[in-house]
C-alpha cells in the first residue's frame, strides 16, 4: 500500500514537472517574439526619423545646394562693342607714296562707288601709318591709325572718342547706347538694349542694375549684395553672408567661421558651413572701341592731258613717254592686275566731239603701257565733259578737267 502510495506521488511530481517545464518554455517564445517585434519598430521609427529629417533638411535648403549653403553671387557680363576697322588701308597708302615719286602725275586714295569717285566734299589726307583726316557729308574722322582719335558718323548716330590708352568716350545715339571709361577701366555704361546700367570705379565697386531681369548688385569695400525678384544674397569680406527667398521664406545666415544658421517659418536649425569665398567685384570697363583706319578702296592717278596730249589730239607728246615709262615700271612691280583708264575734257566743243576725244585719249594710254610691258587687264572709259573736277568758266579750272585717270583697286 505505501509502495502503490509511493509510486503516484512520483508520478504526480513527474506530471508537475513536466507541466512547469512546456510552461517555462512558452513564456521564453513569447519574450523573444515581443523583443522581435520591439526591435522592429525601433528600426521603423528609426528609419522614419531620419526619412523625416532629411526632407526636413532638403526643404530648409537652397535647390540644388546643401544645407546652410549660400549660391555664389553670379557674375555681371557686358556685351561686346566695336566697329570693324579696315586692314588694307596701310597697303594703299605704300602704292600711293611709290606712284606719286612718278613727275606729272598725282595719286590720291578715293572710294569708288556704282563707277563713281566719291569726291564733292570730300576731304581725305592720310598718312604712311593709317593716320590722317577724313570728312565726307556726315561722316568725319581723325585717327592716329592705331584706334585713337576721334569719330563721328552723324548719319548713324556713333560719336567715339578715344586716346592712346583705351580710355575715352563711346555713344550710339539711335540704339541707346553710351560708355565712359577712364584709363584704368573705371567709368559707366548704359545700354537701352538690354536694360543695363554700370557705373564702377578702378576697384570694382559700384553699381549695376539690369531691369529686363530685374537684377541689382551694388559692391562697396566691405560686401556685395545681389537682388533678383524677391531673391538676396550678401557676401562679405570675412567670408559671412546671408541669402533670402521672400517667396519660400528661407533664410541662410553664414557667419563666416565654419556655421551658418538656417531659417523657413517656423523651423530652425545650425549647420556646418564652410565661410564663403573670395568677395567678387563688378567688372570695369574695356577699353572704348577704336577709332577705325581710314579706308581707301581705290587709287587714283591724274595725268594732266597738257603734259600727254596737243590741244584737241589723242596722240601722245613725245615729253609724255618718259613719264608714262616710269608709271608703267611701277604699275609692274607693284603686281597691279587689272586697273580702269578714264579720259576727260573740259566743255568747249560739243558733247559728241568731247566724248569721242576722251575715248581716245584713254585707248592711247593703254596701248603705249602695254607696249611698255603692262601686262594687267585695262578697261577703257570715256566721260567727255560730264564729269568735271573744276568749274569751266575759267583757264585753269578747264586745265584741271583735261585729263586721264587711271583707277587701280586696292581691295
Amino acid at each position: 500500500m505505501k509502495k502503490t502510495m509511493l509510486c503516484a506521488t512520483v508520478l504526480a511530481l513527474s506530471v508537475a514537472a513536466t507541466g512547469c517545464a512546456s510552461g517555462k518554455k512558452a513564456e521564453s517564445s513569447a519574450a523573444s517574439t515581443a523583443a522581435a517585434q520591439t526591435e522592429a519598430a525601433s528600426t521603423q521609427a528609426t528609419t522614419m526619423a531620419a526619412e523625416t529629417t532629411a526632407a526636413a533638411a532638403s526643404d530648409m535648403a537652397v535647390p540644388g545646394y546643401a544645407p546652410g549653403q549660400i549660391p555664389e553671387i553670379p557674375a555681371v557680363v557686358l556685351p561686346e562693342l566695336g566697329i570693324s576697322e579696315n586692314p588694307a588701308a596701310k597697303i594703299t597708302l605704300d602704292k600711293t607714296k611709290a606712284l606719286s615719286s612718278v613727275p606729272g602725275i598725282t595719286v590720291t586714295p578715293v572710294r569708288v562707288e556704282n563707277d563713281q569717285i566719291q569726291r564733292g566734299s570730300t576731304v581725305m589726307q592720310l598718312g604712311s601709318n593709317g593716320e590722317g583726316q577724313y570728312k565726307d557729308g556726315n561722316l568725319t574722322v581723325q585717327t592716329d591709325g592705331n584706334g585713337a582719335g576721334q569719330y563721328v558718323d552723324a548719319e548713324r548716330g556713333i560719336t567715339i572718342q578715344r586716346d592712346d590708352d583705351g580710355s575715352g568716350q563711346y555713344l550710339d545715339s539711335k540704339l541707346g547706347i553710351s560708355l565712359q571709361v577712364d584709363d584704368d577701366g573705371a567709368g559707366s555704361y548704359k545700354d537701352d538694349r538690354y536694360g543695363i546700367s554700370l557705373m564702377v570705379d578702378d576697384d570694382g565697386e559700384g553699381l549695376y542694375t539690369n531691369t529686363q531681369n530685374g537684377v541689382t548688385v551694388t559692391a562697396d569695400d566691405d560686401a556685395m549684395s545681389y537682388r533678383a525678384g524677391k531673391g538676396q544674397i550678401t557676401q562679405k569680406k570675412d567670408g559671412s553672408g546671408s541669402y533670402s527667398d521672400a517667396e519660400s521664406g528661407l533664410k541662410i545666415e553664414n557667419d563666416g567661421k565654419g556655421k551658418a544658421t538656417v531659417t523657413k517659418g517656423t523651423q530652425k536649425a545650425t549647420v556646418d558651413a564652410a565661410p564663403l569665398g573670395t568677395l567678387p567685384r563688378l567688372p570695369r570697363l574695356g577699353a572704348v572701341p577704336a577709332v577705325p583706319s581710314l579706308e581707301a578702296n581705290s587709287l587714283l592717278i591724274t595725268l594732266d592731258s597738257g603734259v600727254l596730249f596737243d590741244v584737241d589730239k589723242y596722240d601722245l607728246r613725245p615729253e609724255a613717254q618718259e613719264t608714262l615709262n616710269q608709271l608703267a615700271k611701277l604699275l609692274t612691280e607693284a603686281g597691279i592686275t587689272a586697273f580702269e583708264i578714264d579720259g576727260h575734257t573740259d566743255s568747249n566743243a560739243d558733247d559728241a566731239y568731247n566724248q569721242t576725244l576722251s575715248e581716245n585719249r584713254a585707248n592711247a594710254v593703254k596701248e603705249y603701257l602695254k607696249t611698255q610691258g603692262v601686262t594687267a587687264e585695262i578697261t577703257t572709259q570715256g566721260y567727255g565733259e560730264s564729269r568735271p573736277v573744276a568749274t569751266n568758266e575759267t583757264a585753269e579750272g578747264r586745265q584741271q578737267n583735261r585729263r586721264v585717270e587711271i583707277i587701280i583697286p586696292t581691295v
